[in-house]
């Protein structure tokens, strides 16, 4: 059975046809891809101006407890041997340097759970913007 030159013909236009179909497609998705990417970028840089978060620099991440803890060493140090008795300087010294630490460092430690939190819901306000953004974009 021979195909007629119709039948060819009709074959070669259904082939050229699925073929641009196919091409037709992948370049959609093509620029489906790069469309997605350039909204996320843009909903980045929205969010983060609304919200003031950096995604990239998060704040809240170093403790001070170390540093509060030194600060308060020295100044109780200093306030123990102030008001320390003659030869009592050193032992009053040492004493003030520990309550001084301690407090220093609970101190800070609580600077640095506020610092957190704060740094928390600043996250949460830029992740809810950044969604709003892309929904608003349709994705």
């Amino acid at each position: 059975m021979k195909a007629s030159a119709t039948q060819i013909t009709s074959m070669k236009f259904v082939l050229v046809g699925m073929a641009f179909l196919c091409c037709a497609l992948l370049a959609g998705c093509k620029d489906s891809s790069e469309e997605r990417a350039a909204a996320e970028s843009q909903c980045q840089q929205v969010a983060s101006s609304l919200t003031g978060f950096r995604p990239a620099a998060p704040a809240g991440g170093d403790s001070t407890v170390g540093k509060g803890a030194a600060v308060g060493a020295v100044g109780g140090a200093a306030v123990g041997a102030a008001t320390a008795k003659k030869g009592k300087t050193t032992k009053k010294a040492v004493q003030g340097a520990a309550v001084g630490a301690a407090a220093g460092a609970g101190v800070a430690a609580l600077s640095d759970s506020e610092k957190k939190k704060a740094a928390a819901e600043l996250k949460a306000a830029y992740d809810r913007e950044y969604k709003n953004c892309l929904q608003d974009k349709g994705y």
